[in-house]
C-alpha cells in the first residue's frame, strides 16, 4: 500500500509504503528534492482494533546544496523533475 501526503512547505509529497498488517515497517520517502531550505512535518499514525494506539513521527528533509543556478538564482529543472547540479572532478 502506498500513501502520498503533500509537504506543507515546498513542493512534492511524502511517500509512505507499508503493508497495513501487524507491526510491519513503514518506509518514508519523498518524491522530490527540497529547494533551498530544511523542512519537517509531523505525521500521526493510528492503529485500529480493541487497543488503538497513536504515535506522532516527525519527518525531516535537509535542503539540497544545489550549486548550478541561473543568473537570477533559479534552479534549472529537467522535464522529468530533476535539478541540474555540477560536481567538480577530483
Amino acid at each position: 500500500m502506498v500513501k502520498t501526503i503533500p509537504w506543507n512547505d515546498g513542493n512534492g509529497n511524502i511517500v509512505l509504503t507499508y503493508t497495513g498488517e501487524g507491526n510491519a515497517t513503514v518506509t518514508v520517502e519523498t518524491d522530490t528534492d527540497n529547494l533551498g531550505e530544511d523542512r519537517s512535518q509531523v505525521l500521526t499514525f493510528k492503529t485500529t482494533g480493541a487497543n488503538p494506539a497513536t504515535v506522532e513521527v516527525t519527518v525531516t528533509q535537509e535542503a539540497c546544496p544545489y550549486n548550478f543556478r541561473t543568473a537570477d538564482e533559479y534552479f534549472v529543472r529537467t522535464s522529468d523533475g530533476y535539478i541540474i547540479n555540477v560536481q567538480e572532478e577530483e
